[in-house]
């Protein structure tokens, strides 16, 4: 098996194990005890050695999210110590995987390589710099919708998915659909829309308010839909709050 397709099944073990059936709450504490988690770290480690070359084009995009998540299950003890936004953030910006030699914080695969290395949200600087051979590892095929298949262990974050090369696509876009279906808020008869906050941090991938919206509408219910449209445009559009407290299981 090769490192990815182990970095995946381990990855399925654990939500097959300690996940709800949604994916979106965790045993935590039975997890970090387990040998589910022992085999997640295991399958990290060996990315010190993995070969690119190995990897399509198709299937760059699914070994990055499936990394991203499971460096977060892997630290997620660390995680679940932060008592301050700040603290969550220096989180993701820690290095924390080696993959092929090189070193990465969760944002530099997030910001660097999946948004093809453009600042963060209220940052002007871009993670790596145009010299910095980790861009060589940047999937050829941007998607927006990964933001979706990011992890992040909190409430307001999508569920757990377990990314398949074969399948990211229809994966990818399912993913969306759930995550939009559970967040986006219609209220007073379609005038005003609230979207996950994700829509608003960034707005450099979805586009402007007009953008987000179709984005989104196109990815919810008709009812829910056409109760926007039936507006013509005259809809107030917010963006919720992130609850980045720990998605434990109850």
């Amino acid at each position: 098996m090769s490192g990815d397709q182990e970095l995946q099944a381990a990855l399925e073990a654990v939500r097959a194990t300690y996940f709800d059936a949604e994916g979106a709450n965790c045993d935590y504490g039975a997890l970090l005890a387990s040998p589910e988690h022992a085999r997640l770290r295991a399958s990290l480690a060996a990315l010190e050695g993995f070969d690119f070359k190995l990897v399509r084009i198709h299937a760059q995009t699914a070994f990055w999210l499936n990394a991203f998540n499971a460096g977060v299950l892997r630290d997620v003890a660390e995680l679940a110590r932060a008592v301050s936004l700040r603290q969550v953030e220096t989180f993701f910006e820690k290095p924390r995987l080696r993959v092929a030699g090189f070193e990465y914080s969760l944002d530099d695969i997030q910001h660097g390589l999946l948004r093809g290395n453009v600042p963060k949200f209220k940052s002007s600087r871009v993670p790596m710099r145009p010299d910095d051979p980790r861009l060589a590892h940047t999937p050829l095929a941007y998607d927006e919708r990964m933001h979706f298949g990011l992890y992040s262990a909190t409430r307001s974050s999508p569920p757990l998915r377990v990314l398949d090369a074969g399948k990211v696509d229809s994966q990818l876009e399912d993913a969306t659909e759930h995550y939009l279906r559970r967040e986006v808020r219609i209220e007073d008869k379609g005038a005003r829309v609230i979207l996950p906050r994700q829509f608003y941090w960034y707005r450099r991938d979805f586009g402007d308010d007009q953008a987000a919206l179709e984005f989104a509408l196109a990815r919810l219910d008709e009812a829910a839909a056409d109760m926007v449209d039936l507006r013509r445009g005259r809809v107030k559009l917010r963006y919720a709050d992130f609850d980045w407290t720990l998605n434990r299981k109850a």
